[in-house]
This record gives C-alpha cells, structure tokens and sequence, in this order.
C-alpha cells in the first residue's frame, strides 16, 4: 500500500501551505488524482483520514478530504491528435498509428487546494 507514502508527501505540502497562510486549524483539504497515476483513491483517502489527520490533532480534527479524478488526456506529437483513456487501446496514436505519444493530464498526484482559519 504505497498510498500512505503517498499521503505524507501530500500531508508535507498541506502543512507547509497552512503554515505559509498562518491557518490555525484545517478544514478541506482538496486532492487531484490522475487517472494514470496508480494511485487507489480508497487508499489515498484511509490512509489520510484514519492515519495521517488523527495524528494531527487539534489542528486536523474534522478535516474534510476531497479526491477529484483527473482523466488521462494525451496528445500525439506525431500529427497532434487529442487521446483519452477511451481511445486508446494500444501506446500507439488511434489517429495515425504513432508511438509519440505525451501524457498531457491525468498522471500526477498533487494538492490542488486547502482551506481552513
């Protein structure tokens, strides 16, 4: 379960942003996970809300998380056609057969936002 590896990192930044913003306590933390990251959102959120947050105390307690799915959109550096997770069957372009292929979203994890006093 590398979520929880996952989750520190991710705990990391929303502690060096609370803390950059002086919030005294946390209320959301907003998290973007990429299709094509490998990352179970199930046990992004366990590992955060039952492991990571408890931990923080005062400061955490009653924290909402909220995961967004960010969909996997590649462009063909070839002829430039658009590709997403349903077009593509194979790591060539459905448009022009090339293997050039770029992942443009939907392969990074990261912490799009938080709020919080």
């Amino acid at each position: 379960m590398h979520e929880l590896g996952i989750a520190q990192d991710l705990w990391a930044v929303v502690k060096q942003e609370a803390q950059k913003n002086k919030l005294r306590t946390l209320k959301k933390i907003t998290i973007i996970i990429g299709e094509a990251s490998g990352i179970e959102a199930d046990f992004l959120r366990h590992s955060l809300s039952d492991h990571i947050l408890p931990q923080a105390g005062e400061f955490a307690a009653g924290a909402e998380v909220e995961l967004i799915a960010e969909k996997l959109t590649a462009r063909c550096s070839n002829c430039q056609a658009e590709i997403t997770k349903d077009n593509l069957v194979t790591f060539h372009c459905p448009a022009c057969g090339s293997m050039k292929i770029d992942i443009i979203a939907g392969k990074e994890t990261y912490v799009k936002s938080i709020e919080g006093e």
